[in-house]
């Protein structure tokens, strides 16, 4: 289990998503851009989001089998 940050802008109310090695948008929450720690979801968001944005975090569970 892992805690991730996600970033919604708040005029468009879309998530951050990564397209195409980039920053993109999407409406679904499950397609949204995982950031691994709260500085970097900011950072990323003020570049992005220019009438406000909201970092939500919540723990994640891995999939992955040792």
């Amino acid at each position: 289990m892992r805690r991730v940050f996600i970033v919604q802008d708040r005029e468009s109310a879309l998530f951050l998503c990564p397209q195409f090695g980039d920053v993109g948008y999407t409406q679904w929450l499950h397609e949204a851009g995982r950031f691994d720690d709260e500085e970097s979801a900011v950072e990323t968001a003020n570049f992005h989001c220019t009438e406000g944005f909201n970092v939500s975090s919540f723990y994640e569970y891995s999939n992955a089998v040792n």
